[in-house]
């Protein structure tokens, strides 16, 4: 399954989907901002278990796509004649969105009549620096499988001339 799709859903499950990460969007961007303790759990209904966010998964790259995604997704609560499951966009951003939350909240998200995913084989790097003056190689792999995945999520403030950063390098297999 790719990770960005999402499954087909229609009417109130499609609805309650669309609220779901909505609000869970929010929660995230709350505790980013302080205005809720980061380390605070929250207890969701209809969800085992409290959501207890990974400070090291908040990168500023995804905390940019969620606060973009949830501006969308209140389009969508506001004029909910547009929520229509087969709509591929919508799709995506879902998809996108509850990726990112998963990874954040470091748990699997299913929806509808979805089973919980078997874990992927794969890697997730975050690296951070101020000066890069040599390499910083996020993965070096012989090759990946179609059913791995791998993360690199680096930054750095300043970069030499003579640096390189890598985000992957292919050279084995993964997965």
């Amino acid at each position: 399954m790719d990770p960005l799709t999402f499954p087909m859903l229609v009417g109130t499950a499609l609805t309650e989907a669309v609220k779901f990460l909505f609000d869970r969007a929010g929660a995230v961007l709350d505790r980013r901002s302080g205005r809720v303790p980061l380390e605070e759990p929250e207890e969701v209904e209809g969800r085992s278990g409290p959501f207890t966010v990974h400070s090291a998964e908040l990168s500023a790259a995804r905390i940019e796509r969620i606060t973009e995604a949830r501006g969308a997704l209140q389009v969508y609560l506001t004029r909910p004649a547009l929520l229509q499951g087969g709509d591929p966009e919508l799709r995506e951003l879902l998809g996108g969105l509850r990726l990112d939350l998963e990874e954040i909240y470091g748990r699997q998200l299913p929806f509808g009549n979805e089973e919980e995913r078997p874990a992927r084989p794969g890697v997730s790097v975050t690296q951070r620096t101020d000066h890069l003056a040599g390499h910083q190689v996020g993965v070096r792999a012989q090759g990946i499988s179609r059913q791995a995945r791998v993360r690199v999520d680096q930054s750095a403030k300043v970069i030499e001339a003579s640096a390189e950063q890598v985000g992957t390098e292919i050279d084995g297999t993964i997965g």
